[in-house]
């Protein structure tokens, strides 16, 4: 058994009958919760079971990685078949019933788990003294690091785009950041607050993160006893210290000032240069690139440039329908998610400096039902097309190592810190790791390599839920491929880049 199945399933004996009663939307009874966070394992237990309510179907399971959001942002063929349940969500109609039933169980889902990070961290103080220094720290750490996680893209979903290029964050209201688990509802703050307090809680958490194992500053004796069921094993599975550091630089770059370019810039590499040499008893080392070769054999999510993961139970059914590989035609235009040839081809540069990526050699797989051909994503594939299964199953990278560079990159070209040859240098990097051996042109100017980023984005991403949020962020009026699904003319704004609060929100008075 591999070791992240192991994992997973230490982690789901942890969360038996205590998380699955426990992760609700309503909290427990206070005499419940005092018995539950009488010791170290009850906080685990309810840190996992964010951990696992995030892989949820509603959540990073599906609908923020490989389904909807990258639906959203262009990464698949339109849906040809009106009948089929993401018709309508494709061409950005979020108030039909199917588009309804998809979205507001996200909003539901999210802040499920964030109730639940809550209340595990007014207890955590509570119980401050009678839990040890390793056991505090880092489950408090890791709890404001969720809170922080799951409240982000609920902005990033339902919050408007390109904050960058607004003038009314201090006065604009976005999504309610709830900090305490009460029967009031939490109060709507601005875009300003809102990103303040997910600093504030990051910047703490990364404060307690400190001695985190992966950072592989201080001796192994030290988590001895805190870590005596291996809780503290497997790190890149849990918002851990570099996680912290990587979700700061996303929610920096996202506000896009100046300011927040320059810290974004700091953390994105501190996750890149940081000396740590964390080996999993597989023999991978984290926040390492993925040897190209080994990406269609054994390491097809690339698990050694986890940054933070999800452990997804049966991944395999959940991609089983949309990434498939024997789809038929009507498939393709009903249900399998896929990328025609011409596109793809396009896409990759395979006439030119794109012929040896990896990414195209090796993460599609081909059907030829059509005259111009058809790819699917195999990232997430579980198994070969012969059944033997792949290393490292029912994992869903949430942050992966290249997404530092390109955030380091655009800081050096859009930011305070401008060094257009340390971003070219950075872009290279990943393409190296890639295959892709042809240096980018030394004469590209700063709107010549965000050309050049962007298409990394498209290539290095697919079924993670990223681009969507590349174009919401830098408020793209045009998205590519977005012919297929409205008129090529029209300007995208937040009619597309915006979904609609839940209507319950909206009743009891949330203004979007």
């Amino acid at each position: 058994m591999n070791n992240s199945i192991k994992y997973l399933l230490l982690s789901a004996a942890l969360a038996t009958v205590s998380c699955e009663k426990w992760l609700d939307v309503t909290p427990p009874s206070e005499i419940r919760a005092e018995d539950h966070y009488s010791s170290a394992e009850g906080f685990q237990q309810t840190l996992v079971g964010c951990y696992l309510a995030m892989g949820a179907t509603e959540l990073y399971g599906e609908n923020l990685t490989w389904h909807m959001v990258e639906m959203l942002g262009r990464q698949y063929d339109a849906r040809k078949n009106s009948t089929a349940d993401d018709y309508a969500l494709d061409r950005y109609n979020y108030t039909a019933d199917k588009s309804v039933k998809v979205i507001e169980p996200v909003w539901e889902k999210a802040y499920s788990v964030i109730a639940n990070a809550n209340e595990a961290l007014d207890y955590i103080d509570r119980k401050k003294d009678e839990l040890d220094s390793v056991n505090y720290r880092i489950i408090k750490g890791e709890l404001l690091a969720v809170r922080a996680y799951v409240h982000f893209d609920l902005m990033r979903l339902f919050g408007c785009s390109n904050l960058a290029g607004r003038t009314d964050l201090e006065s604009r209201y976005t999504i309610p950041y709830a900090t305490v688990v009460s029967k009031d509802p939490a109060p709507q703050l601005t875009y300003a607050e809102t990103i303040n307090r997910m600093i504030a809680d990051l910047t703490e958490a990364a404060r307690l993160l400190e001695i985190d194992p992966i950072r592989n500053r201080y001796p192994d004796n030290i988590y001895a006893e805190a870590n005596v069921d291996k809780f503290y094993d497997f790190r890149h599975m849990h918002l851990n210290y570099f996680a912290v550091k990587a979700l700061l630089a996303r929610i920096c770059l996202w506000e896009g000032s100046a300011e927040n370019k320059r810290t974004a810039l700091q953390a994105a590499l501190e996750v890149i240069k940081d000396p740590a040499a964390v080996f999993l008893a597989s023999g991978l080392q984290l926040r390492t690139f993925t040897d190209a070769a080994k990406a269609p054999t054994t390491e097809m999510c690339f698990p050694s440039e986890h940054i933070f993961a999800l452990g997804v139970t049966d991944l395999s059914k959940k991609i089983a329908t949309n990434l498939n590989r024997e789809y038929s035609a009507e498939d393709r235009q009903y249900r399998t998610l896929c990328i025609s040839n011409s596109i793809a081809d396009n896409l990759f540069e395979i006439k030119g400096d794109g012929v040896s990526d990896c990414r195209y050699k090796q993460l599609y797989h081909n059907v030829d039902y059509w005259p111009e051909g058809t790819k699917t994503p195999s990232k997430l594939y579980q198994q070969t097309s012969t059944g033997a299964e792949y290393s490292y199953k029912n994992l869903m990278p949430l942050i992966r190592l290249p997404e530092m560079y390109y955030i380091a990159a655009e800081c050096y070209i859009t930011g305070p810190d401008k060094d257009l040859g340390e971003a070219r240098r950075l872009l290279q990097a990943v393409r190296t790791a890639r295959a892709v051996y042809n240096e980018l042109d030394e004469n590209l100017d700063a709107e010549g390599l965000m050309a050049a980023l962007e298409k990394e984005y498209r290539k290095e991403f697919i079924c993670e839920g990223v681009v969507f949020y590349f174009y919401k962020r830098l408020g793209y009026e045009k998205l590519p491929r977005q012919s297929d699904v409205m008129s090529g003319t029209a300007v995208v704004g937040d009619a597309v880049y915006m979904l609609p609060y839940p209507d319950f929100e909206k009743q009891s008075g949330r203004v979007q």
